[in-house]
């Protein structure tokens, strides 16, 4: 069962979700109409947000096994929070300048790659080992109704509003998320001091488990093969599906609302798909409906009504698939790591499976124009395959529930378990 504690977090998360699809839409279109940014302004930006995991998810990882965790999320929350407000300020100031919304870019994602170190090893303070698969389910759930929601009200406050007072709204819902998180009692152990290293010791013993657990490396690489693949083939897709395909940004908007409900119902059903099929076996399910959903992007053709319904049910199937896997695969993380570690083990996970988006986008758009815009998709494609492949022969096909992920030992004296 899942406690009123864990619902005031959930229910900080909800807001906090739609805010940051507000910003999600509003901090792009800040630079693009507000600005005038140029192509390569718009890469910057976009790059500026991800850079952050590839640059401080080690540190942060090991930094939040070192502190309490609530208080990392609450100060990272209203930091968040005062970075965004700066925008609205500097906008209506008639200030803000293209260099701004970078920065702040970078210093949030920097701010959050901090909160996602602590949020996720928080989790498990909150709910017992048996109810991980659904409090991550719910939190999932509310992401994935985000997503639905969110970017139309951006839509509305960008237009009632203009694009920089819109992110005012994401500096409030952090606000919120703050004051939820702050609301919530447990009972966190405090950081072990005694058996204290150097910060670089104990990124190695992230590092050090991730390499040598069959489930945890098994999840890493799942999530590297696959954002490395779908990044290089997001990079170009919506150039596709408007050059090649003829959509407007109506029936792309559409489309792309198929995939937020079917984001809602994969989360929704994500408990009773693990209880009937298991945990890996679940994993290994959203793998091969993202890698059918590219698969129809592919053979997508015919006048843009067609098209628009081969788009949409690639939205849709990568929907579901990508909420169930991101629940099976948060669930074996909290499962199989001690909360003494789940820091530094996130952190290098992150490193691996999220560091190399900038990498994959500007690889994906040099394919684009290099080798063509469908055999990119192909490129895409062939990488997710070989990620389903990769889950099909790992250890996990045979995960059923969170009581066969065996704990790993926490290291005693500062050394790993060989």
């Amino acid at each position: 069962m899942l406690d009123a504690e864990f619902r005031k977090l959930w229910l900080g998360q909800a807001i906090s979700a739609i805010g940051s699809q507000v910003t999600l839409v509003a901090l792009p279109l800040t630079a693009a109409l507000t600005l005038g940014a140029t192509a390569q302004q718009m890469g910057f930006l976009t790059a500026a947000g991800w850079l952050p995991y590839l640059f401080f998810s080690l540190h942060f990882g090991a930094w939040s096994d070192r502190l309490r965790r609530k208080p990392i999320l609450i100060a990272t929350d209203l930091c968040r929070a005062l970075v965004l407000v700066t925008i609205p300020i500097a906008a209506f100031a008639g200030a803000l300048r293209i260099e701004h919304v970078v920065v702040a870019a970078f210093v949030a994602g920097s701010l959050t790659v901090l909160f996602q170190a602590a949020y996720r090893p928080f989790i498990p303070t909150l709910v017992s080992r048996d109810a991980l698969v659904d409090a991550n389910a719910r939190l999932a759930l509310t992401e994935s109704a985000a997503r639905v929601t969110g970017p139309g009200l951006a839509g509305a406050l960008v237009q009632i509003f203009t694009a920089p007072m819109a992110i005012l709204a994401d500096a409030l819902s952090f606000v919120v998320s703050a004051l939820a998180v702050a609301a919530v009692r447990v009972n966190e152990a405090p950081p072990d001091r005694v058996q204290r290293r150097s910060i670089w010791r104990e990124i190695g013993d992230g590092v050090a488990v991730v390499a040598r657990d069959p489930f945890i490396r098994t999840v890493t690489v799942i999530g590297l093969i696959f954002n490395v693949a779908i990044t290089t083939g997001e990079a170009i897709a919506i150039l596709y599906v408007v050059s090649v395909l003829g959509l407007n940004g109506a029936l792309i908007g559409a489309a792309l609302t198929v995939g937020g409900v079917a984001a809602v119902a994969g989360a929704a059903l994500a408990r009773r798909v693990t209880d009937r099929f298991g945990i890996g076996p679940s994993m290994a399910g959203g793998i091969l409906l993202i890698a059918i959903a590219w698969s129809l992007l592919l053979v997508a053709s015919g006048p843009p009504l067609v098209a628009t319904a081969y788009v949409a049910g690639r939205n849709a199937f990568a929907g579901f698939g990508a909420a169930l896997f991101n629940v099976t695969s948060s669930s074996v993380y909290q499962a199989a790591v001690p909360l003494r570690l789940q820091g530094r083990v996130g952190g290098a996970g992150q490193v691996l499976s999220l560091g190399l988006i900038p990498i994959a986008a500007v690889t994906g758009g040099w394919l684009g124009e290099h080798v063509g815009l469908w055999n990119t998709l192909a490129v895409s494609l062939a990488g997710q395959l070989l990620g389903l492949v990769y889950v099909m022969s790992s250890p996990l096909r045979k995960i059923r529930t969170t009581a066969d992920l065996t704990p790993i030992a926490a290291p005693q004296s500062g050394e790993l378990p060989a």
